[in-house]
C-alpha cells in the first residue's frame, strides 16, 4: 500500500462543520468556543454576522467580508460559493493578508443539509490539497428535539451525519423526554459521540481533540467496535435497527482481510450507485493486516488512514452504517468486491474493472 493510499498525518487544515436545527444552541455554542483561548487561531465561516451575534467582539476589519475579533478569531461571511471562500481565505493567509488560522469552522443555518459542505470541501481538487474535514458537529435541542424529529428532516439528517451529537437544553428538559430523546438519537446515529452542553460550555480540548489525536481517536474506535459487535449481534434474528422513515443503522462484518485495490473500487461502487442513500458510514477495514479507518458521508470518502494499532485482538473488517431504504443484506452482497485484486485507479477505471465494478453494482436490486 503506498504512502499516496493511505493519509497517516493530512498537512491540510482542518474544517469542523457546526449544523443543528433551528433553535438548538449553534449560536450560544459558537460564541463560547470562540471565547476561548485555546481557539484564537480559528477562522470562522458563517452566513450572516447577526445570526452569531457576536457583534460586541468586532475589532478590526481586515477587509469587507472579514473581521477580526477580540479573541483573535477570523470571522467571515458566506454570502457566496463556499469553495471561493475557502480559497481566499488560504490565499491572503498565505500573503500575510489577515492573520493565520490553523482551523476553519463552517456554521450552517438551521435549515440546511450539512453533507454538500462536506461535499464542496472533498470534491474540489484544489481545494481538497489545502483543507481536510474533520467532524461534523450537531447541536439538538433536548427541549424540541423529539419533536423537531419527527416533524423535520433536516433535523433527521444533521443527526444522522454527524460526528459529535451536542445535546443541548438539558438543565430546563423533562426528563423522561430527555431518556426517549438519547434512545431515539442513538437508533439514528450509533456512530456519534455524544454530550451533554448546558449554555455552551464544553471543552475544545474535547471536542477538536487537540492535545491527544491518536489516543483520542483509538478510544473513539474503541467505542464503535463495541457498538458495531452489538449490531452484529442483533443481525442474526435480521432486525435492523430502524428508526425513522426508512433510515436504518445496522453493521457489515467480514473476516477475510480486504486489498486495497478492492476497497477503492467498492467505495467507487458505493458512491456512485446509492450515495445520496448512504448517510454516513464509518469503520475499521483490514487492508493486508493493517486498520484502515473508512469514513464516508453520501458520496464523499475521506482519504483513508491508518490507525496506529488495531484497537482489540479481533482483526475483521467492522464497518457501521447509517442509510435511508438500503438494508443491511444489499450492502452484504456487494462485500466480495473488497477482495477483487486490479490494478489501482490511476487515469481512470480499466475495462476489466469496470466489468467487476458493474458486476458488484448490480447486486445492490
Amino acid at each position: 500500500m503506498s504512502s499516496d493510499t493511505v493519509d497517516h498525518a493530512p498537512r491540510s487544515i482542518p474544517v469542523s462543520v457546526i449544523t443543528g436545527f433551528l433553535g438548538s444552541g449553534k449560536t450560544t455554542l459558537l460564541a463560547r468556543l470562540l471565547a476561548d483561548a485555546r481557539m484564537a487561531k480559528a477562522a470562522v465561516i458563517i452566513n450572516e454576522f447577526g445570526e452569531v451575534g457576536l457583534d460586541h467582539r468586532l475589532v478590526t476589519t481586515p477587509r469587507e467580508d472579514v473581521v477580526l475579533l477580540s479573541s483573535g478569531c477570523l470571522c467571515c461571511s458566506l454570502r457566496g460559493d463556499l469553495v471561493n471562500t475557502l480559497a481566499s481565505l488560504y490565499g491572503e493567509r498565505a500573503r500575510g493578508e489577515i492573520p493565520g488560522f490553523d482551523r476553519v469552522l463552517v456554521e450552517t443555518t438551521g435549515l440546511a443539509d450539512p453533507a454538500p459542505v462536506l461535499l464542496t470541501v472533498t470534491a474540489d481538487e484544489q481545494l481538497a490539497q489545502l483543507f481536510h474535514v474533520e467532524r461534523v458537529i450537531t447541536t439538538v435541542d433536548a427541549v424540541h428535539g423529539l419533536g423537531q424529529l419527527d416533524s423535520q428532516p433536516e433535523s433527521v439528517k444533521q443527526a444522522c451525519v454527524a460526528d459529535v451529537i451536542l445535546l443541548t437544553k438539558t438543565d430546563i428538559a423533562d426528563a423522561d423526554m430527555l431518556a426517549a430523546l438519547r434512545a431515539r438519537l442513538q437508533r439514528l446515529n450509533p456512530i456519534a459521540l455524544c454530550r451533554d452542553v448546558v449554555q455552551g460550555e464544553i471543552d475544545p480540548d474535547w471536542l477538536f481533540n487537540f492535545t491527544a489525536p491518536g489516543a483520542a481517536r483509538t478510544r473513539e474506535f474503541h467505542g464503535l467496535v463495541e457498538q458495531v459487535e452489538r449490531d452484529h449481534d442483533h443481525a442474526h434474528d435480521h432486525r435492523d435497527h430502524a428508526s425513522h422513515a426508512g433510515i436504518r443503522s445496522f453493521a457489515v462484518i467480514r473476516d477475510q482481510p480486504v486489498t486495497i485495490a478492492g476497497l477503492e473500487l467498492w467505495m467507487d461502487m458505493l458512491g456512485e450507485v446509492r450515495g445520496p442513500s448512504l448517510l454516513r458510514i464509518k469503520g475499521i477495514v483490514n487492508v493486508g493486516g493493517r486498520p484502515i479507518v473508512i469514513q464516508g458521508v453520501q458520496h464523499m470518502f475521506h482519504p483513508l488512514s491508518e490507525l496506529p494499532d488495531w484497537p482489540d485482538d479481533d482483526r475483521r473488517s467492522r464497518i457501521v452504517f447509517i442509510t435511508r431504504d438500503v438494508a443491511r443484506e444489499q450492502i452484504e452482497r456487494t462485500l466480495d468486491a473488497l477482495s477483487l485484486d486490479i490494478a489501482p485507479r490511476a487515469q481512470g477505471i480499466d475495462p476489466e474493472a469496470f466489468r467487476q465494478f458493474v458486476a458488484a453494482a448490480s447486486k445492490f436490486r
